[in-house]
């Protein structure tokens, strides 16, 4: 199982995960730091129903798609995900997930070890 870091222009990481293995990192990542509300629940059910918002994100021409954020979780710093990308691979589904700029890298390659991924990572990106 593999990941791939990258931090993008803004201080924002971002990691490339396979679907399922995403689920458990925003799990996982919940559970460390305690963030994440709306935004999750919503992310989670974007991945779950993968199929249904990849074609809407195509049939849109969307690049990516923005989990519902609650105002007062934005203002007290609780937001865990930003935007989200799926993505097919020769039939493989994958997940971009964009993480708020409070989330620390380490924090981030800190869970995917705890879930036995392990990653490569880039500088910088601009996805």
């Amino acid at each position: 199982m593999k990941a791939r870091i990258t931090e993008i222009i803004g201080q924002y990481v971002a990691v490339e995960i396979d679907a399922e293995g995403a689920l458990k990192l925003l799990n996982e990542l919940h559970n460390m730091t305690g963030k994440g509300g709306e935004d999750l629940s919503d992310a989670i059910r974007m991945i779950k129903n993968f199929d249904a918002f990849y074609e809407f994100m195509r049939k849109k021409f969307k690049d990516y798609l923005t989990p519902k954020k609650n105002l007062s979780e934005m203002i007290k710093g609780m937001v865990l995900v930003d935007k989200l990308k799926l993505v097919k691979r020769d039939g493989d589904k994958f997940v971009v997930i964009i993480f708020d700029r409070s989330i620390d890298r380490s924090v981030v390659e800190e869970a995917l070890k705890r879930l036995g991924y392990s990653y490569e990572t880039e500088t910088q990106s601009i996805y």
